[in-house]
């Protein structure tokens, strides 16, 4: 039988172990709060339970696994979608490993295709239902997954927050990374430089591996090499590499202001997906992060590090920029890069 969700599924290592009787694993172990393959073995895996939800058209999954691709460790992630009365084929995010040369390509099924790194349900078909599998590899530890919905009964009917008592002001200090001082790649690298703004904020130095551009750096740990071999934008090869540094980081769907300001207040900033008019320039697609809020005579701005501000845009303009909240609800997609 189905597991019913309300909107995102965000499952640890130790919940999955809570409820290990709902999944099914051939040749793991859970030890010191992950899944590792059995001494002996090269390659273990977990089956989840199907998990049913409001009719979805999207969705995505990320991960948290430490890789070492010294050592040939990797993970796989695959999902499969209900739709049109059956199971789809397992799409596949492909073997991944901090610091490997990651790639998957496009995939295709009777109802359901893969883009990048989004699951896309084709023209009039929702899904009802999905499932996954994890296939770990060697020294592989695995230590969380999300599967991100997008469903319109959630845009329709948004999940409640409690905003009692959030302060009218929340704001982290996140160090300041320009993607276009990078020379060659710099226009391809907002979501490079979004993720290494917040491992920095975490307290992360990538100075040795480049003394110029860090953010270059971490560019060449989330590129996706199986799509115009390299991109650096796709959203699930960036929270992975957070998660390969040891955080708890997914590509997650919030469906309001106010699932972003509790969050926010309560964990931290995060990197927000957005497309269309920000007031200063146009973009079909672009990644920066949110630092915080601040409550102004009466208006919420969104303050951000927004990698693609300089002062091309105005006198003294680096990076940290305050956007109104009617403007930033505008163009964020509700698709968020968290880091807890």
């Amino acid at each position: 039988m189905a597991k019913m969700l309300k909107s995102n599924l965000v499952l640890k290592a130790k919940d999955i172990n809570e409820i290990c009787n709902e999944f099914e694993f051939e040749n793991v172990v859970y030890e010191d709060g992950g899944y590792k393959v059995l001494k002996k073995e090269t390659e273990g895996v977990i089956y989840s339970p199907e998990y049913e939800t409001k009719e979805f058209n999207k969705i995505v999954g990320s991960w948290c696994a430490l890789c070492d691709n010294e050592t040939k460790s990797t993970i796989e992630v695959m999902i499969s979608v209900y739709a049109h009365g059956k199971y789809s084929k397992y799409f596949s995010y492909g073997e991944w490993s901090l610091g490997g040369e990651n790639l998957y390509y496009d995939q295709d099924d009777e109802y359901v295709y893969m883009s990048v790194d989004e699951v896309i349900l084709k023209e009039n078909e929702l899904g009802e239902k999905f499932k996954f599998k994890v296939v770990l590899k060697n020294d592989a530890v695995f230590k969380l997954i999300c599967i991100m919905i997008k469903a319109k009964y959630f845009e329709e009917n948004k999940p409640y927050v409690e905003l009692n008592n959030m302060p009218s002001t929340v704001l982290y200090d996140v160090p300041k990374l320009n993607q276009n001082m990078v020379p060659v790649i710099g226009n391809e690298m907002c979501s490079a430089t979004t993720t290494a703004m917040l491992l920095k904020f975490k307290g992360m130095d990538f100075s040795k591996y480049d003394p110029e551009f860090e953010h270059r750096y971490v560019a060449t740990l989330v590129a996706d090499n199986g799509h115009h071999a390299p991109t650096y934008g796709n959203w699930v090869f960036n929270t992975t590499v957070m998660g390969g540094f040891g955080y708890n980081a997914y590509v997650y769907r919030m469906y309001s202001w106010e699932e972003l300001k509790h969050h926010l207040a309560k964990v931290g900033p995060v990197g927000a997906s957005i497309r269309g008019n920000t007031g200063l320039y146009k973009t079909g697609g672009h990644l920066l992060v949110v630092t915080g809020y601040k409550e102004v005579d009466g208006k919420t701005y969104v303050v951000c590090n927004d990698p693609n501000i300089n002062s091309r845009f105005g006198e003294g303009l680096f990076v940290s920029y305050d956007y109104p909240l009617d403007v930033f609800m505008g163009f964020w997609r509700g698709v968020a890069y968290i880091i807890e």
